[in-house]
């Protein structure tokens, strides 16, 4: 449904030096790029504050976590 080959292919060399900058740093939690990314979320969604997580799976906990579930 969704040829991620072809778009990967597309950014492949931004995508492919993003991941080895952090690869270098070492640095993989509250690093630049997460906050850079956080501040684009919320001024795409038109969010005041947004929450990212680490996979789809710990997305789902936490909004449910919020609601109270």
């Amino acid at each position: 449904m969704v040829d991620l080959k072809s778009q990967y292919e597309l950014i492949k060399s931004e995508v492919d030096s993003a991941i080895q900058e952090v690869i270098d740093t070492k640095a993989f939690i509250k690093i630049p790029q997460v906050k850079t990314y956080n501040n684009a979320l919320a001024t795409y969604t038109g969010s005041i504050h947004v929450i990212t997580s680490g996979n789809g799976t710990d997305g789902l906990q936490l909004a449910m976590m919020a609601l109270g579930f």
